[in-house]
């Protein structure tokens, strides 16, 4: 099974933090500005320490991180 990321709800969530750019929320997690823009552009799926990291910036607790990284089973 593979999980895919909810890229509207995690843009959304960017917003809702104050976060506009991708390069602020890549600053703010410490992460690597290719990786999240993968992860925004849904190319990339995050490592558990990048989960955690975007979290974190955005102030996401763990039922909204759990919605947002784990959306949309795929079979």
């Amino acid at each position: 099974m593979m999980y895919k990321i909810d890229t509207l709800s995690l843009r959304k969530a960017m917003i809702d933090a104050g976060i506009i750019t991708i390069v602020d929320l890549a600053d703010k997690a410490n992460v690597n500005r290719n990786t999240v823009a993968g992860v925004l552009n849904g190319k990339v799926n995050p490592t558990l320490d990048v989960m955690y990291a975007i979290s974190e910036a955005l102030s996401l607790n763990s039922q909204k991180a759990g919605e947002i990284f784990f959306a949309n089973l795929v079979a």
